[in-house]
């Protein structure tokens, strides 16, 4: 949803000039790519560390900017990639960058209140898993098979709970300590729904060709 909004707005054009100025040339996307999941991990292990240390306001102010940080580098790859011309592999790299760094403060955040949080992060897990795979599914069938361009629209539409919008509730997660086990149920439940939102597109896309 915010990112079908970005993909038209001014501030990724604003952010495409900042790549082309001080990142094209100098350094590429995927080492872009890395950076980000190095701050990602590194978020998650603050996040970690604040249930054990007793600077915990600290040190969930500077997980918040980290994960913000990765949240923009992640964009800043993108912009880069669309400048140089983006390829499998660096499309590849991001997306199991993204992953990886979603499921390290989701475990970090479950490591903070294991007895009650344990669940609901399972489900989000599954969730993630579920909807991670019938996006890679319908990925694959889609190269398999001839679809007009107006067919292909569908495929590419955005579902409830895209990149950006697993951004804001991983910081809302972070930030608001006492109602996490509220907000990852809820996570959960949306993350659930986009895969059923996918499944939906798949239906569209094949059943009626078969």
């Amino acid at each position: 949803m915010i990112d079908n909004w970005f993909s038209k707005s001014k501030l990724r054009n604003a952010i495409k000039k900042v790549a082309h100025k001080l990142f094209l040339g100098r350094i590429s996307a995927n080492q872009l790519t890395i950076v980000g999941l190095i701050l990602g991990l590194i978020c998650a292990l603050t996040i970690f560390l604040s249930e054990i240390l007793p600077w915990r306001a600290e040190l969930i102010i500077t997980a918040s900017v980290l994960m913000a940080l990765s949240f923009f580098v992640d964009m800043l790859d993108g912009a880069v990639a669309r400048l140089e011309g983006p390829t499998t592999f660096g499309g590849i790299l991001d997306m199991f960058s993204d992953r990886i760094v979603e499921i390290s403060i989701i475990l970090a955040l479950v490591s903070t209140n294991i007895s009650s949080l344990a669940f609901p992060g399972l489900l989000s897990f599954a969730s993630i898993t579920l909807c991670i795979t019938i996006f890679l599914a319908i990925g694959a069938a889609v190269n398999d098979l001839q679809l007009k361009e107006s067919e292909k629209v569908i495929y590419y539409s955005k579902g409830l709970m895209e990149r950006s919008e697993t951004f804001i509730f991983l910081l809302f997660l972070t930030i608001f300590w006492s109602v996490r086990f509220v907000l990852l149920w809820l996570f959960a439940i949306l993350v659930f729904i986009t895969a059923i939102q996918r499944f939906r597109v798949a239906y569209k896309l094949f059943y009626k060709k078969e």
